[in-house]
């Protein structure tokens, strides 16, 4: 008998069918870790910087600036802030989010979508974040790429039949793990990259402020 594959609830990492999820936090590598090998204290801080800001964007600031009402900093942004009154959190929340949104439109396609992809909340089959960790939205394209997309039922996505199908190509053992994984490590290794170089200049003013 077939069984569906379990589904994880997961920002830019998931929970595995037996482990918690602050284990989860301890063991899955952050995405810039594929792309980014910070050798000294400030090379990981900035990279930690890009994590946490394009998740905040993503996952919030990108609505709240079609609203014009982006009122909440990244993490490291709002350590930073010298004066954080809530017009100054306000102001720099918002010119955060622009930058962020010029510097993703000036990107060459697929950098920003894949960016879009890895750090965007997401429901993953359980099978498939084991596999792939943070890499799993890039995986779950890439896997269906050369072929035509799954058939959806009408309550799921093209997406999310996709994962289905990959969750259960992974329980057959039907596709190679450390193939699929290379790619998508490759395609999310040179977006972080491309990101990390349109935001290099303004990082370090921020970070040496």
């Amino acid at each position: 008998m077939n069984k569906t594959p379990t589904l994880t609830t997961t920002p830019t990492q998931g929970a595995t069918d037996d482990m918690t999820t602050e284990e989860t936090k301890k063991t899955t590598p952050r995405p810039t870790e594929f792309a980014i090998h910070g050798a000294s204290p400030l090379e990981i801080q900035v990279s930690r910087a890009i994590d946490q800001e394009l998740e905040w964007y993503f996952s919030y600031a990108e609505a709240a600036l079609r609203r014009d009402r982006v009122g909440m900093l990244p993490s490291y942004a709002a350590l930073l802030l010298r004066e954080p009154t809530d017009a100054a959190v306000r102001r720099r929340a918002g010119e955060i989010a622009r930058i962020v949104r010029g510097c993703l439109l000036a990107m060459r396609p697929p950098h920003a979508e894949v960016l879009r992809a890895v750090y965007t909340p997401r429901v993953w089959p359980a099978r498939v974040v084991r596999a792939f960790e943070c890499l799993a939205p890039v995986a779950v394209r890439l896997a269906f790429a050369d072929s035509p997309w799954p058939q959806r039922s009408p309550r799921s996505g093209l997406e999310q039949a996709a994962a289905l199908n990959l969750a259960a190509a992974l329980a057959s053992s039907d596709v190679s793990v450390a193939k699929l994984r290379s790619r998508s490590q490759r395609f999310l290794g040179s977006a972080i990259v491309a990101y990390a170089g349109m935001r290099a200049i303004e990082l370090s003013t921020v970070e040496g402020g």
